[in-house]
């Protein structure tokens, strides 16, 4: 990938990532969908934060380029988690009780180049009910 954050190939946005220790790394070709952050408590028991940001992009242009990550059951038959076996790191979400479900949940803070790329910025703030109550509720 160049110096741009999102490089562009045959007209498409191609954006790498990975884990702490880098045996899984991915890449992702596509528009990036509902870049949000998500303050349930699933959400925050498996971050150790008060809130994950997630954006999704089209499964059919994930490419794992290392190993792929070990799945875990959030909610089993609706849910799965991906994480690195070996360092942790959380990686992915995907909802497989939806037929023919297009997108896939990447954490942005697994792509590489997550501080610097506009596309990334959060257009809203799911589950805000749920999170911490010393966090800012809004204005």
């Amino acid at each position: 990938m160049s110096e741009t954050d999102a490089a562009i190939v045959s007209g498409s946005e191609v954006r790498s990532g990975g884990c702490l220790c880098g045996k899984v790394r991915f890449t992702v070709i596509g528009p990036v969908d509902d870049p949000h952050i998500c303050a349930c408590k699933d959400c925050a028991k498996r971050s150790g934060a008060p809130f994950q940001w997630w954006l999704g992009f089209p499964i059919s242009g994930l490419e794992w380029t290392g190993a792929e990550p070990t799945w875990f059951d959030t909610h089993p038959g609706k849910t799965a988690r991906g994480f690195c076996p070996g360092c942790g790191s959380h990686i992915a979400a995907l909802d497989y009780d939806y037929e023919g479900d297009s997108v896939i949940g990447i954490l942005a803070t697994a792509l590489d180049r997550h501080d610097t790329d506009p596309a990334l910025i959060p257009t809203n703030l799911n589950r805000l009910p749920e999170a911490a109550p010393w966090l800012a509720q809004g204005s």
